[in-house]
């Protein structure tokens, strides 16, 4: 039989996009496997910070759970430690880091990271429905989410349809000035706000591009004519900036995704079957979602975690459980008995007899 073992000292390193919950997901799933965790949530988000660290030694005792404050130096300086195993939360490059520190040690480590999650919408997946959600999936946190879709694929002839039905949406969501709606998000810091504004230049603004530095506000954008090879088309461009780009088959679809970086999801929206299946069966991702975004993050009963440059390992529900133990076998004989040939000295007949086993075997 296998038994779980915990691993024992685990650091959890927390983002800024969702500093409360991709802080404590992971740490709910180290302490249910029985180990001690040492928490390091984004400076970033420092009310979040100060929140945990207050709180937390209220409930747990220090040696169970500890949150440490900081800022980059404090991660890295934690990185550099040796750990049982490490949960990290944030970008490929940053995540890099944090393996490479981990390697030094031969720690393991479940890395969570980001990439550009393709979004295709074939020809029988169009509806007013198809885009509320990638809409919606899209501006949900100002874009800052690591499962956004990230590029919206379209039929060439159908363009200019999905444009306006997306206008109108963003309209029925935000109102027609989504500075002033109370549903709609900011930027959580300058340096973030820039690199988005960088990305208005590899195209052409279809509709916002409106924004304030003072107050950290990017509108809800829809950007067309996107450079081929442009910053927008290779990096992830977690924002409110959405490209919408037509194609003239789904096979050229997949090619392109076929040579880029590895998403955390393909969101697909269509009603062929066969079209799902060879999308799905053809284009890598950490998941696959048909006709829904987002929400596959937040099924208990999915594993949820990306492939190549956006993740290594899975976790969330019964996957956090196995993610943060590791399965150690017990090996048990209840009888007394010993086999007559196991021990030498061997016949020759029992070594002729192992020879040919060997033979067969290899």
């Amino acid at each position: 039989m296998a038994v779980r073992k915990p691993y024992g000292s685990v650091l959890v390193i927390a983002p800024w996009n969702y500093p409360l919950q991709l802080a404590l997901m992971p740490t709910i799933g180290a302490l249910a496997g029985g180990n001690g965790v040492v928490l390091k949530p984004s400076e970033s988000a420092p009310a979040t910070s100060r929140l945990l660290q207050q709180l937390v030694p209220a409930y747990f005792p220090k040696k169970v759970f500890h949150v440490v404050t900081g800022d980059r130096d404090v991660g890295e300086k934690l990185t550099s430690l040796q750990w049982d195993f490490i949960f990290f939360t944030g970008s490929p490059e940053t995540g890099q880091k944090v393996y490479e520190a981990a390697a030094r040690h031969l720690t393991p480590v479940l890395l969570e990271l980001g990439g550009k999650n393709p979004c295709i919408i074939e020809q029988s997946g169009l509806s007013k429905t198809a885009i509320k959600k990638i809409i919606w999936g899209k501006f949900l946190n100002a874009g800052q989410s690591c499962i956004a879709p990230d590029t919206v694929y379209v039929p060439r002839e159908q363009l200019e349809t999905v444009l306006e039905m997306m206008k109108e949406q963003i309209s029925a969501f935000y109102g027609e000035n989504p500075l002033l709606s109370e549903s709609y998000g900011r930027i959580v810091h300058k340096d973030h706000y820039d690199k988005i504004m960088t990305f208005m230049a590899d195209g052409r603004v279809y509709y916002g591009g409106d924004a304030s530095a003072d107050d950290g506000y990017i509108g809800p954008t829809l950007l067309v004519d996107v450079i081929p090879g442009s910053p927008i088309c290779t990096e992830e461009i977690f924002g409110p900036v959405l490209p919408v780009v037509p194609y003239d088959s789904v096979e050229e679809v997949i090619q392109t995704l076929q040579t880029s970086p590895v998403p955390l999801c393909t969101y697909i929206f269509s009603n062929n079957l066969e079209t799902q299946s060879k999308i799905a069966d053809e284009v890598q991702s950490g998941a696959v979602s048909i006709n829904e975004v987002m929400l596959h993050a937040v099924n208990p009963f999915l594993a949820f975690g990306g492939n190549g440059k956006s993740g290594l390992g899975k976790y969330h529900g019964e996957a956090s459980f196995e993610a943060f133990t590791h399965p150690r076998p017990v090996y048990s004989k209840q009888t007394p008995f010993l086999l007559s040939k196991q021990f030498p000295p061997y016949s020759k007949a029992a070594l002729l007899a192992l020879r040919k086993l060997r033979r067969k075997i290899f």
